[in-house]
């Protein structure tokens, strides 16, 4: 995933615990948070409250307010996931007890209260925004009234058991609460001017490309310019085919907006009727399409070459950090390339006057899975130059090769990640393909192939360079390696005699991003920045105020 990318949604997605982990939480919690007030109260406030409050605390301003917040965030809003409201609910109760902490130490009425209504506009905001960015600003007449739910429930709480007391009249409530409307309205200013810069440099919502991304939903962007990308495909027959798909297009940008699926979506619906996998060509996300339904003008697109039972071996060739592995069969050549620290590449590079027909190029985009990679090689560079260079150089040493009778077995598994493994035999000669719908491979995948390196001549390793899950592009550690095993061990017991054939198809009409894209990257990423900015300053502003 490169520089250019949407790197920072993949640090505000993570995995949430199960909603029974947080309900218990929010129970156990409670009574933990106010005994802990209760000592820090009688340890630094100028009361002495007595042990019997305890329970009244935990329940009236820790479980009841939050519980009943998290309820009405899910049922008010269908689509806000119950575990997400719940968890949502438990970080406000835990900003309310940092604010008990803080209350306890206040060393005079007038702070104390200015500290009670700081902890209220918190948790307001922090439900404004949350919801907001998670749902859609479209709704934003149910976010408002839920969000200041638990602020209303505490401070009618405080009012009951103590502001009554103390005098404190109701209509002050009123008056103040009427102040932290004012923020909560300013915040909601802050971000529609955020959407607008978005929209009006990106023509896309940045809150319906933030809530798609966090919710999984497949959306396709108003963007892009239409083109007929080429769709190669190889397959390999022997006795029921493998058809192994190559589509000129990038499969990103993200997650269900654009094509962030297409790897997906190809190894599924080749898997429905037969057998087959997604292959990454060298290309960068201006080649990304814009609607996520395009991937069926892709798939129809998939070819069914003719294919022939005669191949070369499988040659390799290193020119610094760039290294090949290529065969022949019957003049046509199957090429898969590496390079260390180079994340994509402007697709005329290699190809720009090498016909598609002629040779397929497969970039195994095997770096380490989080690896953050920056390089993007460009058309018309010195590093682009040297590159085709070697490329031009490799294919001259396939010119003429032997060939030999082929022989070959394949496995592929679409349980969890999806998983392939391809095993070559020619004239002795023993290699291994194998990779996973992943972006970059994982250390148990690179320990496999340093293994399997003692039992095959060549072993590649490749990844689909797949955008299909934010949450995997942060956190995936490792594959099943075992599965990756089984696989390879079922692959290796179907050799047989097969053949191969490359073909190459134009695909209807799609929309790729191109230059829509880094204008796309550029705001987003700009503008979530400035915003993160705008907000801190704005709430250090406010505790001013407020003090």
């Amino acid at each position: 995933m490169g520089a250019d990318n949407v790197d920072i949604f993949k640090h505000i997605v993570f995995s949430l615990p199960p909603l029974w982990v947080q309900v218990t939480a929010m129970v156990l919690l409670s009574p933990v948070y106010a005994a802990l007030a209760y000592l820090s109260f009688n340890a630094f406030a100028p009361v002495a409250l007595r042990p019997e409050i305890i329970p009244l605390v935990a329940l009236a301003i820790f479980f009841v307010p939050a519980f009943v917040a998290a309820e009405l965030f899910y049922h008010a809003l269908p689509d806000y996931p119950r575990h997400w409201s719940y968890f949502l609910a438990l970080t406000n109760q835990l900003f309310v007890f940092v604010y008990a902490l803080i209350l306890s130490g206040a060393d005079n009425g007038g702070n104390a209260w200015r500290i009670i209504w700081l902890a209220l506009i918190t948790v307001s905001l922090t439900n404004v925004l949350v919801l907001t960015i998670s749902v859609g600003y479209e709704r934003l007449k149910r976010i408002l009234p839920v969000s200041i739910v638990q602020p209303v429930l505490l401070i009618a709480t405080f009012q009951i058991f103590v502001g009554r007391s103390l005098g404190i009249a109701d209509s002050v409530i009123f008056v103040h609460f009427a102040v932290l409307l004012v923020v909560i309205a300013f915040l909601v200013l802050v971000l529609k001017v955020f959407d607008y810069l978005i929209g009006s440099n990106a023509n896309v919502s940045a809150f319906e490309l933030t809530s798609g991304l966090l919710k999984g939903e497949r959306s396709a962007l108003d963007l892009g310019y239409p083109a007929r990308p080429d769709v190669q495909t190889l397959v390999v027959d022997n006795g029921r085919p493998l058809t192994l798909a190559a589509p000129w297009v990038h499969p990103g940008p993200l997650g269900g907006f654009g094509g962030g699926e297409l790897s997906k979506q190809v190894i599924s619906s080749l898997n429905e009727t037969g057998t087959g996998f997604f292959l990454h060509v060298p290309c960068t996300h201006k080649e990304d399409l814009a609607d996520p339904d395009d991937a069926d003008k892709i798939l129809e697109a998939v070819g069914d070459p003719d294919t022939e039972s005669q191949a070369s071996k499988l040659y390799t060739a290193e020119y610094d950090d760039l290294r090949f592995y290529g065969r022949t069969i019957d003049g046509t050549k199957i090429v898969f390339f590496e390079a260390e620290g180079i994340d994509d590449y402007h697709p005329g590079i290699f190809m720009g006057d090498v016909s598609k027909d002629d040779v397929l190029l497969v970039d195994m985009h095997n770096h380490h899975i989080h690896a953050e990679l920056d390089r993007e090689i460009q058309y018309g560079t010195e590093e682009a130059a040297r590159l085709k260079r070697s490329f031009d150089d490799f294919l001259e040493r396939l010119e003429g090769v032997e060939t030999f009778e082929y022989n070959a077995g394949f496995d592929v598994d679409c349980d969890g990640n999806s998983i392939m493994a391809l095993v070559e035999e020619v004239d002795s000669q023993r290699t291994l393909i194998f990779g996973a719908d992943t972006n970059g491979v994982t250390d148990d995948l690179r320990a496999l192939r340093d293994r399997l390196e003692d039992e095959f001549d060549e072993v590649v390793l490749f990844s689909t360079d797949t955008h299909a899950s934010v949450y995997e592009l942060a956190n995936m550690d490792d594959i099943e390696s075992g599965a990756m095993e089984s696989i390879i061990q079922n692959a290796a017991a179907n050799v047989s005699s097969a053949s191969l054939g490359v073909t190459n198809n134009r695909a209807e009409s799609v929309r790729l991003l191109k230059l829509d894209y880094s204008g796309l990257i550029f705001s987003v990423n700009i503008i979530i920045r400035l915003v993160l900015i705008s907000l801190a300053t704005f709430y250090l502003l406010l505790i001013f105020m407020v003090f």
